[in-house]
């Protein structure tokens, strides 16, 4: 692909629903703050949840890319495109309408997704799309460290309410015939009856990068995902990672059973992931819109 030079600007606009991640595009991309005063200008929007992002990139006249964050693209397949509950029943009932308009709009875009599974779904859509994995930190901010030292330690985050989808309740069922495996659960409130459990609910982001940073294996669950920070941060500081959807170089799994036994096979290594690391620090955020020297 080709890769803008340094004089060249781009902009990013942020979906609403999307939240905050480690930093800013700013700080990473070094695309600037989008209004409507740069319909002319290149523009990467990134998250297509709702209505407002499909006005959006249908009001913009420039160049324009979309990165996909992962649940967008089931909001999409579904019809949903509005968040308030009648309006969301409303486009519901109404997708048949709506949906050839929507598709209309995102044909006129060049698309990006972060694996083959969000690629596939796009394409089921009519919407062609290239593959890159995102990570919206800092690479430096996350050296390599590895703890040589056990328990061996796995973590995963959900957000409140989300629990299920984010794989806790696997979690609760594998962690009794991993009796030596330490699980971290972050993000929200979990009941557990498995004393190698470990409940840390919602702490500030600081705090968990530090807790998490001296254990082994980064745990993604989600049936359909982006690329996750949490298995970005787990690489880039050369921890093991596991996901339900693939990713290069990083393991995935079946079912329970096959998860508990890419467990353990991790858990009797010794030494950092070195080859994932580098592969990831060469193949981040490799978009048409990032600024590079």
């Amino acid at each position: 692909m080709n890769e803008r030079k340094t004089n060249e600007q781009n902009y990013c606009r942020w979906a609403p629903s999307l939240g905050s991640l480690a930093n800013t595009h700013q700080e990473v991309w070094g695309t600037k703050e989008y209004n409507l005063a740069h319909i002319f200008e290149p523009t990467v929007f990134f998250g297509m949840y709702d209505l407002r992002d499909y006005l959006a990139l249908w009001l913009h006249k420039g160049k324009k890319w979309v990165l996909w964050a992962g649940s967008d693209i089931l909001n999409l397949k579904s019809g949903f495109i509005a968040n308030d509950g009648k309006l969301k029943l409303l486009s519901m009932l109404l997708k048949d309408k709506f949906k050839p308009f929507i598709l209309s709009i995102l044909k006129n875009a060049n698309h990006w997704v972060e694996n083959e599974k969000e690629q596939q779904a796009l394409l089921e859509e009519g919407i062609p799309s290239n593959i890159s994995p995102s990570f919206l930190g800092k690479i430096e901010d996350y050296p390599l460290y590895w703890n040589g030292s056990y328990p061996f330690m796995a973590y995963t985050s959900s957000g409140s309410g989300r629990q299920e989808e984010y794989g806790f309740g696997i979690i609760e069922n594998i962690a009794p015939k991993l009796p030596k495996i330490q699980f971290y659960l972050y993000g929200a409130d979990w009941k557990t009856n498995n004393p190698n459990v470990i409940v840390r609910g919602r702490i500030p982001q600081k705090q968990m990068d530090e807790e998490t940073k001296g254990m082994h294996l980064g745990l993604r669950l989600n049936n359909f995902d982006g690329f996750s920070e949490i298995l970005a941060k787990a690489v880039l500081r050369g921890h093991y990672a596991i996901g339900k959807v693939k990713h290069p170089h990083i393991p995935s799994f079946e079912n329970e059973e096959d998860l508990i036994k890419k467990i353990k096979q991790i858990s009797s290594l010794t030494e950092p992931n070195l080859g994932t690391r580098q592969w990831y620090i060469e193949n981040l955020n490799k978009y048409p819109w990032v600024l590079r020297a």
